[in-house]
């Protein structure tokens, strides 16, 4: 090899070292980075955003909370926790729950993936419902109507009460989410619109605490509680979505009287 070459050589293995370094760096940064919002959402102290306050604790919902009832959470990636640590959506509200608490909950789950596994959903005497952002983002071949969608929490809260007939079941409206094109943007209010009516029409309680997450985003940057365009991040995302659905059964309950 002769020596403009070794130098050549020399040049690229030096250069081709200084980017693997610099690549290895900034993995390594990403990595601690993602450990220490890990451990900082692990060991937060979680409660609903901006504190308990006597007005969230003014609800159907947070009576049976304290009244010792069991509690069954059912839904999708947020009430699973999958991309927030295996923390849940309703973490903040554990601290309040009086009774034993189980969940079934999967990521991508949409209403019919809770009825085909209606055989594994335990007795209890709550039943917390939060599912159709998957149904109402799905497009195309697979897609279901708001109407269908509708019906399928209907069937799924039939058997529930097979299970437990004197069960107090609420259904949260699929989850606020943004930055879609305008067909998944109108059929996510379709699907609350659908879901709030058949509801009413079965004397089921309705939670639909969208309205009081958006307030917060006027507020607020979304990024501080959002991990992508419907995930939210922990703990900020994760105790607002806990605030929004005490503050909206609570609205049902002060419209009520």
């Amino acid at each position: 090899m002769t020596n403009n070459r070794k130098i050549a050589f020399s040049v690229i293995v030096t250069s081709l070292s200084i980017v693997a370094i610099f690549f290895i760096c900034d993995y390594l940064h990403l990595l601690i980075d993602s450990n220490k919002r890990k451990n900082t959402a692990l060991q937060h102290d979680y409660d609903v955003y901006g504190g308990m306050t006597d007005e969230l604790r003014d609800s159907a919902l947070f009576d049976d909370m304290q009244s010792g009832k069991t509690f069954c959470f059912l839904g999708d990636s947020i009430t699973n926790g999958t991309v927030t640590y295996g923390l849940h959506w309703y973490q903040p509200l554990l601290k309040y729950i009086k009774g034993d608490v189980t969940s079934l909950s999967y990521k991508g789950w949409e209403v019919k993936n809770l009825i085909d596994n209606r055989d594994i959903i335990v007795k209890t005497d709550v039943y917390v419902i939060a599912i159709g952002i998957n149904d109402a983002l799905t497009i195309g071949e697979k897609s279901i109507t708001a109407s269908k969608f509708a019906d399928r929490c209907s069937f799924l809260a039939n058997r529930i009460r097979n299970i437990n007939p004197d069960a107090d079941i609420y259904f949260i409206a699929p989850w606020y989410y943004f930055g879609f094109d305008d067909e998944r943007m109108q059929r996510g209010d379709e699907f609350r619109h659908a879901l709030g009516e058949m509801c009413a029409q079965y004397n089921y309680n309705y939670i639909n605490p969208n309205s009081f997450i958006e307030k917060e985003f006027e507020k607020e940057d979304i990024s501080k509680f959002m991990l992508n365009n419907f995930h939210p991040k922990a703990p900020d995302g994760i105790e607002l979505f806990s605030y929004a659905v005490l503050k909206s059964a609570h609205e049902q309950r002060a419209s009520n009287t």
